[in-house]
């Protein structure tokens, strides 16, 4: 008999995973300096434990904001921000006036990114 455990993900580890990926996104590191985006950095590393935390910790908006020291609106502001949009604006195509959650979108970008090449790498 095959005995079936559940993987434990560590979600810190995740949480970096999605960060890094983020800013490769972005350009690497030297496209945040190069575009004076380095505040983006904090805000960044939130966005990564929210994807996180929503997508493989299974926890709520509210739990997610508890765990991170945020509001409950500020998470679900992160949460809802759309990745299209975050991608427009780094190309340019969408103006700076324009509202957009840019670290939110960045790390569902990352996230997407990180999960199709681990999909990719199981076949």
């Amino acid at each position: 008999m095959v005995e079936v455990t559940p993987q434990v993900h560590d979600l810190d580890q995740r949480a970096m995973q999605v960060f890094l990926k983020a800013i490769d996104v972005l350009g690497g590191p030297r496209s945040l300096v190069e575009r004076r985006r380095l505040t983006w950095l904090p805000s960044l590393m939130e966005a990564a434990y929210a994807v996180v935390l929503r997508e493989e910790g299974h926890k709520t908006a509210d739990e997610i904001a508890s765990f991170l020291g945020l509001s409950g609106a500020a998470v679900r502001s992160l949460l809802a921000s759309q990745p299209e949009a975050v991608e427009e604006r780094l190309k340019g195509e969408l103006g700076e006036e324009q509202r957009v959650h840019v670290a939110g979108g960045l790390a569902k970008l990352a996230y997407r990114a990180l999960r199709q090449e681990e999909e990719q790498a199981a076949r």
